[in-house]
């Protein structure tokens, strides 16, 4: 941002710090009527060939959301659908899952923005419900337990090629999430 205000000074003519103090006004104008920002608590971890991020984060009407990025790290990798059955299909594949205990508690099921398809593993006889190749992110809505100060997630999900295998599943894996005092 320097750079552009010094530009911007020297072309209206005005001075830097006065170029500095309208683009600070500016920017406090436009936060000012948006949401206030709150800094997501979240935490990482790879298993089974995907890497997730998990944080909260508070929604416009007062409520909050887990969010869980699930990031296969090799290409061609598919994420198993919310939808698979928890035994999977002819007892194939790992549903994705998650969960929550402690400072927060689920309002409602888990979802995803994610298209899903149907995937058929070379060898075998079966077509199963994963994602599109790429990252899958999980949106669970919560509210605050009462004198939580953290709360503990739980992943299961598995990842699966149409041509390479699958990864190892990973099933109730948890991380914890510290969660801001009430102010």
């Amino acid at each position: 941002m320097g750079v552009a205000v010094r530009l911007q000074a020297r072309r209206t003519g005005v001075g830097t710090g006065t170029a500095v103090a309208v683009v600070a006004a500016v920017l406090a104008g436009c936060t000012a009527s948006a949401q206030p920002a709150r800094t997501p608590h979240a935490a990482s971890f790879t298993a089974g060939g995907v890497r997730v991020t998990v944080r909260v984060e508070s929604r416009d009407d007062g409520g909050s959301r887990l969010l869980a990025e699930l990031r296969p790290r090799q290409a061609g990798f598919h994420l198993y659908s919310l939808d698979l059955p928890d035994d999977g299909v002819d007892g194939i594949g790992v549903p994705t899952r998650i969960r929550t205990e402690g400072g927060l508690r689920a309002t409602g099921p888990a979802g995803t923005d994610a298209k899903e398809r149907m995937l058929r593993p070379a060898g075998l006889d079966v077509a199963l419900p994963v994602y599109d190749d790429g990252p899958v992110t999980l949106e669970l809505p919560v509210r605050r337990a009462e004198g939580g100060d953290s709360t503990r997630v739980f992943l299961t999900y598995g990842a699966c090629s149409e041509s390479a295998g699958c990864l190892p599943p990973v099933r109730d894996r948890a991380v914890t999430l510290p969660l801001s005092r009430r102010g």
